[in-house]
This record gives C-alpha cells, sequence and structure tokens, in this order.
C-alpha cells in the first residue's frame, strides 16, 4: 500500500509554492480561516488540487490573533463541535461549489496537539466529524489519543507521521522553538521516518511536510520518489 504524502496549504505560502507542492502531493490539507485563510484562497486552493487530482481535506486551526495557530487556547468539547462545524462547514461549501469533495479533515497545530492531549475533545472530534460530515476521513497522529476516538466513533482515521519535525524519545513531536523541532536536510527527514515507519509501520497512512518549513519542495520531492519506490517494494 501507497503511502499518502500531504502538505498544509493554502496558508499565505508563495503560491508558486502551492503550486509546486501540489504537484507532488497526493492530499492538501487547506487552511480553513481560522489560523489562515480566505474563501479567495479556499476556491483557488481547491480548484488547483482539482486540476492535479490531489485529495482535498480541511485542516481547521485556532484563530489565535496572529499566532498562526500555534498558540493553545482554552477549548471545551463543545467549543471544538463549533469551531468544526464552522470552519470545516465553509471549506465543503467552498468545495461544492467548485465541484470537488471534502475528503478529510486534519488539525492544525495547537488544535492538533489540545485534542491528542484530552479525551473528550478527542470523543467530540471524531464524534463531529462522523456525525455532521459522514464519509470524511481524519488525519490523526499516529498511535495517538484521536486514532482510538476515531475508531471507536465508526470513522476512517489514517495515521499520520511528520517528515519535517523531530521527535521525542516517547514518540511526542518536539515542541516548536525548542532545538532539533524541524528537521531541513532531507537525508536526516528520510533516515527518521525509515525508522518511524519500521516501528510503526502499520498505523502510519499519510505522512506530512509543512509548506512553511525550509526546502519544502525539494523534501516534498524526495519524499514522493521514495514512498513510491518503497511501495514498489513491498
Amino acid at each position: 500500500m501507497k503511502i499518502d504524502l500531504n502538505a498544509d496549504l493554502g496558508e499565505r505560502e508563495p503560491p508558486s509554492r502551492t503550486r509546486a507542492l501540489m504537484a507532488l502531493i497526493d492530499s492538501a490539507n487547506i487552511a480553513t480561516g481560522g489560523h489562515a485563510g480566505t474563501v479567495k484562497t479556499m476556491d483557488a486552493t481547491i480548484r488547483l488540487a482539482l486540476r492535479r487530482g490531489v485529495r482535498i481535506g480541511a485542516h481547521p486551526g485556532f484563530a489565535d490573533g496572529g499566532r498562526f495557530g500555534r498558540a493553545a487556547m482554552p477549548l471545551t468539547p463543545t467549543g471544538l463541535e463549533e469551531l468544526l462545524l464552522q470552519q470545516v462547514g465553509v471549506l465543503d461549501e467552498v468545495a461544492r461549489r467548485a465541484g470537488g469533495t471534502l475528503h478529510h479533515v486534519k488539525l492544525h497545530g495547537a488544535l492538533y496537539h489540545a485534542v491528542e492531549e484530552g479525551a473528550a475533545l478527542a470523543r467530540s472530534y471524531a464524534e463531529t466529524v462522523g456525525q455532521y460530515f459522514p464519509g470524511m476521513k481524519i488525519y490523526a497522529f499516529a498511535g495517538g489519543q484521536v486514532v482510538g476516538a476515531a475508531q471507536r466513533a465508526g470513522v476512517e482515521v489514517w495515521g499520520e507521521a511528520f517528515a519535517d519535525r523531530g521527535y521525542l524519545p516517547d514518540g511526542r513531536l518536539i515542541p516548536r522553538g525548542e532545538a532539533g523541532d524541524v528537521i531541513v536536510d532531507s537525508n536526516e527527514a528520510l533516515t527518521r521516518l525509515d525508522a518511524l515507519l519500521d516501528r510503526g509501520s502499520a498505523e502510519v497512512r499519510t505522512v506530512c511536510v509543512h509548506a512553511d518549513s525550509p526546502n519544502a519542495v525539494r523534501l516534498a520531492r524526495t519524499l514522493a520518489a521514495w514512498l513510491r519506490q518503497r511501495s514498489e517494494e513491498e
């Protein structure tokens, strides 16, 4: 089975980078107006994905006053449900008008981590997607709490690994701003990802490259070729 390659897009990255990454990836996680994104950027990114045959996903995040959705904010299960209904709902409508269908939901930044750390939030996330967006998949941290919550809610979930982020010994991501948080070198990224897939390949269905990471396009190009070769060898 070929592992999916995804990228977070429509986040104010240069249009040339959006186009370059879209030519390499399998899934696009499109910002839905919380941490980034407008109806205009959503529409343009969706239409580019449709032309490229790339899966379209919603990428909701905290609207945290310009801190790019990476600042933790108080959140209740009901608040999470409302956030998802608003942000995923907007992208769903834009996609439908463009002739597309949303494939998945993947949370952004601090929201991604907050939901992994709280059982009630993980349950609310999975149940909201299952109830209001039936048929959509969830992309979530491989081996994490959301994976289990989605499975219990009957929502298909794809475990995610990060090619351009460093991992702690306990399997969590190194927090942003700490040494080793972002992997720049493609060879180092592949070595770490290879070890990660060997440890938990059954859980990992998708691998992420962040559009704002240094050398994002070069890394995505290397990864796309590597994942294709890996699938051919299995």
